[in-house]
């Protein structure tokens, strides 16, 4: 990979993360996604992909790690990102989206021209920065993708999402759909997320099968509501 990009905001900078910090932003990164032991990435593997031409980034400020992002070498010109996670004390500083955009620049300069990640369809806040601050598109839906090897009260699912690097800004397009997901999911019972898992399942199923792509997120917080909106892809 190419030399490291440092990237200095207001309160915060990005840089590669090293050797003790890759066990902290390891640690950091289970437990925002709620890995188990066994789930958890090790640290000597983070080093191993990063020196093969992944990534591994952390965002510091005065008290140290607390954002780190990681993402793999894929097929040829591509990354696949394993992870994006920002300490709760240290949100809505923006720093999830600096991450990511640090991770689009190391990428471009590297010769990356997309990155690839799967994600919850039922996260909101997620699903917002991803498709509506960024500009990745929700190509595909995977039921249970990971459920063999992750324990889950409610079935695991996942959707694609591809962020070409390269392309120009894409042309605005009326949503053929929108697709409502809970806003704050994992604050909801079991039995409630279950029904949310399935109805979300089905509905996306049905758009991506006509065609259409996930393009941004609506948000209502007056009335507590979210949608996933849906435009037919070029």
């Amino acid at each position: 990979m190419v030399g490291e990009i440092v990237v200095a905001m207001a309160s915060f900078e990005i840089r590669d993360a090293r050797r003790a910090e890759l066990t902290d932003g390891c640690a950091l990164l289970a437990r925002a996604l709620a890995f188990s032991e066994r789930d958890a990435l090790p640290p000597w593997l983070v080093q191993t992909s990063a020196a093969q031409g992944g990534l591994a980034l952390g965002a510091f400020d005065a008290s140290g790690l607390v954002g780190f992002s990681f993402a793999l070498p894929g097929r040829p010109g591509e990354l696949f990102s394993c992870g994006l996670a920002v300490d709760p004390p240290a949100r809505g500083r923006g720093i999830a989206r600096a991450l990511k955009l640090a991770q689009r620049e190391r990428a471009l300069a590297a010769g990356v021209s997309v990155i690839r990640w799967t994600a919850d369809p039922l996260a909101a806040p997620a699903l917002a920065l991803y498709l509506g601050r960024l500009g990745a598109r929700l190509v595909a839906y995977e039921p249970e993708l990971y459920a063999a090897v992750r324990d889950d009260a409610v079935p695991p699912d996942d959707v694609a999402l591809e962020w070409p690097l390269t392309a120009s800004a894409p042309i605005a397009q009326r949503p053929a759909e929108r697709i409502e997901i809970p806003l704050d999911a994992p604050s909801l019972p079991r039995s409630d997320r279950l029904r949310w898992r399935m109805a979300v399942r089905r509905s996306m199923v049905r758009a991506l099968d006509r065609g259409a792509v996930g393009t941004d997120v609506l948000v209502d917080r007056a009335r507590a509501r979210a949608w996933v909106l849906f435009c037919e892809s070029a």
